[in-house]
Formats: structure tokens, sequence, C-alpha cells
């Protein structure tokens, strides 16, 4: 009988230590199903609001909520309604709101050099006339269409002809709009080359036109080199000549010019936030350590102090444990002296997702005095969103370790991708951001855990497991008192 007793009340504890293992393990389920992230949960979140009427519509990410933006590619973002629920949503990038022409380019135009004559000697047989602006009045050079290497004969060799420094290229048959202009050239390295374009019909009266950065070519295997021309406005050339000059300027030989054809279509301007000051690292580099992961279209570089120019290598890496990968190299310049004012434009990076950033000078030299301001620039970001279910509906971006949640645009309905950049745009109002922590246990463990495994789930099934082994063990430890007392 004694041993029955006992055994009836092994059984009553087994069956209380079962018991207690699947409340344990509902209620680890029930914590970790509740652990889906709420509008409030995000660093930065807003108020958006339809047009009325409209069932679906988009919204403008703006650039406060990308710099809290937790995931490379947008696995943080959320459009909720009034209830909580996500509904269905989109991300948009450039390509799905712009339709550009594909990327061309016209055929090569070899130059043409000007040159002009000595005292009272006429010109060649075959030159001609070309009016040049020279500051508050106009002089003649000419051309030689027949020679662009500006070969003489024997006949001509008393005539002394003094090359400028400027070419001509005859572009009056070509049709399409220019957005750049990429030449061949020879120049010297390390070193800028200004040059000023302009534009005739009839080589007497002149247009400017204006263009973005200098050309340049320092030395080494990873140096930065620029031959483009980037035109501020997209230019049109049929019937005109182009005239390309750098007064001031030697050891420059042009030798030809290749056209890229302007898109049909503009892309929507980048956004451009700036970033604290670097942090210099004992060897002459400037490191920043970035609070978001949002992928980064350019970095615009500029020198503090008046009168910098130096050639810089722009390294990042994807995590603190990571080596440093080389991502473009550039050179950072700030001239604002008389005739030469300028500085660099943006440095493209092609989206690249970053933990960290770093900028360094080239071998042998050393960052400006007063360090450099770097400013990020990102690809705009709209989201195309289903009003479903009670307003209002509420934007939510910035929450580490999120699972995705958006689908493909075309699950929202009947819209094609053409008609994406036509539906109604929603406003956004009620604007709340709050800082998000990079450091610490919550930033130190997004770094490693998988895309929607968050530390509180992880620390849930951690005390879910110790708990399963202590039960384990009780129960082990009563079978054996059982198996001891038959």
């Amino acid at each position: 009988m004694r041993g029955m007793k006992m055994s009836g009340k092994h059984f009553v504890t087994a069956t209380v230590l079962g018991l207690a293992l699947a409340v344990a393990a509902m209620g680890a389920g029930s914590a970790i199903a509740a652990d889906a992230p709420q509008a409030a949960d995000f660093t930065w979140h807003a108020t958006v609001t339809p047009p009325p009427g409209a069932s679906l519509a988009r919204v403008d990410v703006p650039v406060q909520a990308l710099l809290g933006m937790r995931s490379g590619n947008g696995n943080d973002v959320r459009v909720f309604n009034a209830a909580g629920a996500v509904v269905p949503f989109a991300l948009l990038g450039g390509s799905d709101l712009r339709r550009a022409a594909p990327f061309a380019q016209t055929i090569s135009y070899r130059a043409y050099p000007l040159f002009s004559t000595s005292g009272d000697t006429k010109p060649t047989r075959g030159a001609v006339e070309v009016r040049v602006d020279g500051g508050e009045q106009r002089t003649s050079a000419w051309v030689r269409w027949d020679r662009p290497d500006m070969k003489t004969s024997a006949a001509d060799a008393a005539v002394a002809a003094q090359p400028l420094q400027a070419a001509l290229f005859d572009l009056r048959t070509e049709k399409q709009t220019l957005a750049a202009l990429d030449v061949v050239v020879d120049m010297p390295h390390n070193a800028l080359l200004h040059v000023s374009v302009a534009t005739s019909t009839d080589l007497l009266d002149w247009t400017p036109v204006a263009t973005k950065g200098p050309l340049f070519q320092f030395d080494g295997g990873d140096a930065p080199t620029n031959t483009t021309l980037e035109l501020t406005q997209p230019l049109q050339v049929q019937g005109r000549y182009l005239r390309l000059s750098w007064p001031g300027q030697s050891g420059v030989k042009l030798r030809a010019l290749t056209g890229t054809v302007a898109a049909s279509q503009t892309a929507a301007p980048p956004l451009r936030a700036a970033l604290p000051p670097g942090t210099p690292d004992g060897t002459g580099g400037l490191n920043w350590n970035l609070p978001f992961a949002t992928p980064i279209a350019a970095l615009h570089l500029q020198a503090v102090q008046n009168n910098s120019l130096v050639p810089v290598r722009i390294l990042g890496r994807g995590d603190a444990s990571q080596p440093w990968r080389t991502l473009a190299s550039s050179v950072v310049y700030r001239l604002d002296g008389a005739g030469q004012g300028g500085s660099n434009p943006a440095t493209a990076l092609h989206g690249a997702s970053l933990y960290s950033l770093r900028v360094e000078a080239g071998k042998g030299m050393a960052l400006p005095d007063g360090g450099l301001q770097a400013s990020v620039e990102f690809a705009p970001v709209q989201v195309a969103f289903l009003a479903s279910g009670a307003g209002p509906f509420t934007l939510a971006v910035g929450h580490a370790q999120t699972a995705a949640a958006s689908v493909d645009a075309s699950l929202l309905g009947s819209v094609t991708p053409a008609k994406l950049a036509e539906l109604p745009l929603a406003t956004l109002t009620n604007v709340v951001a709050q800082a998000q922590p990079n450091g610490g246990l919550d930033g130190a463990a997004s770094r490693w855990l998988p895309d929607g495994l968050s530390l509180r789930s992880v620390l849930l099934w951690v005390v879910l497991g110790v708990g399963v082994l202590a039960l384990g063990s009780v129960a082990y430890s009563l079978m054996r008192q059982m198996g001891s007392n038959r």
C-alpha cells in the first residue's frame, strides 16, 4: 500500500510538472507573439492622411525617418491603421517612380585646336576665323577643319601659328540633348583643370554653358580621376559649335569628346542630411559610426578652410568586426579665390548600407586643416499603402531586428508600375521622433541577430529553456526516487 501511495504521489507530481511546462511554453509563446512592434515602438512615426476618397495612396518618407531606419532593405517600415493592424503597403524607389530613358552616348567628336597668328601674318589657306572673347574686347582666332592635328606643310612653315588654350567641336548634326561631356584629354596630374564651355551657331557670338566641377587625374593605382564635365542643365547642341577653353592652364591637349544623352525624365532630387563631426582615429583619418542602415546614394565632403585641395579615399564596413573596404576615391577642394571659386560635388556610393564610414587622405598627404564637413545623400523613398480599416493611419520607421512586412506593389491592386507615380499623395502630420541608441546591449545584439528576431524574444526563449531544464531535472530526480522505493 505504501508503494502504491508513493507512486500516486509521484504521478501527481509529474502531472503538475507537465502542466507547468505547458503553461510556461504557452506563456513564452504569447509573450513572443505580443513582441510584434507597435507604432509607438518605432523611433519615428507620424500620422498619414490619404486624400479624401482614396483607397490607395502614396506618401514620401522624409529624411528624418531615413536617418532612423535600422534595415538596409527597409524591413523596419510599417503602416498601421487605428486598430494597430499593419495595412498592406509597398516600398517604392526611384526606378518605380521615374521611368528614365536608358543610358546612351553620342558618337565621338574630334577636337579642332584654335590658334592665333603672330603680327600681321595671315592664316594659312583653309583656316576659318573664330571670334573669341578676350576680357573686354573680342579677338580673332583660327581653326583648320582640314587639319585637326595642326600639322603644317612646307609652304605653311613660315606662318607662326600659336595654339590657344581652347578647342572647337562641330556638333551641328547631333540631335540628342546632352547631360554631360566625356572628354579624352592629356592634362597635368595632381591638379584641377577648370574648363569653360560655350556654344555658338556662327563662330562669332558665344553663349556660356554652366558645368559642375573640374577635371583631374591624380597619381596612384586607386587615385581619383574625372574626365567628365557634367552640365548643370540639359543642352541642345543641334546646329551649334561647342568651344572648350582652359585659360591660364598649360600642358593640356584636348583630343576628343563624347556626349552623354540626357534622360527623357529626371529623377527626384536626393535627400541630404549632415553628419556630426568625424572622430579622428590617430592616423590622419576621420571615422563616423552611423546610427542608420539606410543605403547611402552619395557622400558630400566639404573642406572647412578656404583654398584646400586633397585627394581622399572613402571606406566603409557593415560591422565593427569587418575590415575596411574602399568604396570610392575623390578630391576634396575649396577654392574661393578670384576666378577659381567652387567646391567639389558629392561622391557616389551607389547605395552602400554601412555601420561605419571612414575618410582618409591620399598617400603622403593630410586632410585639410579644420577637418571636413560630411553630408549623406539618400535616394527618395515612398510608401504606397492600401487604406484598409479605420483611420487615422500611422507611418512608422526605425526598429531594430524587425521582419519585413512590405509586399510587391503589384499586389496592392490593379495599379501598374507606370501608374505608381500617379497615385494620390498623402500628407504627414503629428511627427514624433525619438533617439534610438546605437550602443548598449540592444545595439550590440542588433548587429548579429537575424532580422525579425529581437533580443527580448531571445531572452524569453532562454528563460523558457532554463525553466524546462529545471523542471526536467526535478522530474528526473523524482523518477529516480520512485525506482529506489520499489
